[in-house]
């Protein structure tokens, strides 16, 4: 499993054509039908959520019906671990046309105190399951959606719909070093509309960053990894950071209780600079909390401004997801 992009790797500067995606293809992926951008440039305007949800009854996950368990499941593949579990490709046995699923595993005992939540339907779950659940019943295009959920003694078993050919935003950067300004804001804007979608539903993330960002063969996002997750409660801040180092905000890593919006735009901060760049901006904790940002080539004045207003140290300046959203540069032509 990818460690994340470590502070200070650096990446070279190539030309390329917008939105190559030879790896794809190589997975049996097909090329993008059009790099054309003009239907997301429709509105300045954000999409604004429905607050209806959608309907859907609680009663018919398998936890609750006991209809499925993990002898079910075909597993054709490893694709990481984690403190809490793996995560696996699989299908599931009695499905004719072997739809390809990704099962995450939660190993029960691992699971911390403050990780878990009480529903009046589901009953006693992980809070990442109260929020998967919640996103169902509120979905996004860009967002990872749980098709169900079982259990067993020692495992919570997440299931989820296979985004694409499953390549992430980190092996996409590895192999395609540099981007067209276009394909550097049509990414960014799908995981800004997710992280919006998130905040509107008092949710944040907590691990933004490359490795959660699922890219399909047209360019679609998924943004996935619901585990460091947590509601927004008015008046709490929270003390413990669960997510990657190297997209921490200062005020985490100086010890600070700390509000989830804040950390979760300067992650995509971080997030929009390895994209324009190929690398961290931070080479140490120590430059993550003083150092000034470097900057090593100017891409455009609008790209610079957005990232400088996202990694403000100074968190009641550091802009709203609905601000980054309306910035001018990522809807210039």
């Amino acid at each position: 499993m990818k460690t994340g992009r470590h502070l200070g790797d650096e990446k070279p500067q190539e030309e390329k054509e917008n939105f190559n995606i030879s790896r794809f293809i190589e997975l049996g992926g097909k090329h993008p039908i059009s790099t054309s951008l003009s239907s997301d440039r429709q509105t300045m305007t954000p999409p604004v959520m429905s607050p209806a949800p959608e309907p859907f009854d609680p009663m018919s996950y398998s936890a609750i019906t006991l209809g499925k368990t993990i002898d079910d499941f075909e597993i054709l593949d490893n694709l990481g671990q984690g403190a809490y579990g793996q995560v696996k490709l699989a299908y599931n046995k009695n499905d004719n046309e072997k739809k390809r699923v990704v099962l995450k595993y939660i190993v029960k005992t691992r699971i911390l105190v403050d990780c878990w939540t009480r529903d009046k339907a589901l009953g006693i779950v992980p809070l990442e399951i109260h929020i998967l659940h919640t996103l169902r019943r509120y979905p996004h295009p860009n967002i990872v959606q749980m098709v169900d959920f079982f259990e067993d003694d020692d495992y919570y078993y997440i299931e989820m719909g296979f985004h694409g050919a499953g390549m992430d935003l980190f092996d996409y950067i590895e192999l395609d070093t540099a981007m067209a300004e276009d394909e550097i804001k049509l990414i960014f804007r799908q995981v800004a509309r997710a992280i919006q979608h998130l905040h509107h539903r008092n949710i944040v993330h907590r691990d933004i960053k490359d490795e959660n960002v699922i890219l399909d063969e047209n360019g679609n996002v998924q943004l996935i990894d619901f585990g460091s997750s947590a509601y927004i409660k008015a008046g709490k801040k929270y003390d413990t950071y669960y997510g990657t180092i190297d997209y921490a905000a200062p005020e985490v890593l100086t010890g600070k209780k700390y509000d989830g919006p804040p950390q979760d735009i300067w992650a995509l901060g971080i997030l929009l600079y390895i994209l324009i760049y190929k690398e961290n901006p931070f080479y140490n904790i120590d430059e993550i909390i003083v150092r000034d940002l470097r900057i090593p080539y100017i891409l455009s004045d609008g790209s610079i401004d957005l990232v400088k207003k996202m990694l403000d140290r100074n968190v009641d300046k550091r802009p709203s997801i609905d601000d980054v959203l309306n910035h001018h540069w990522l809807w210039e032509e």
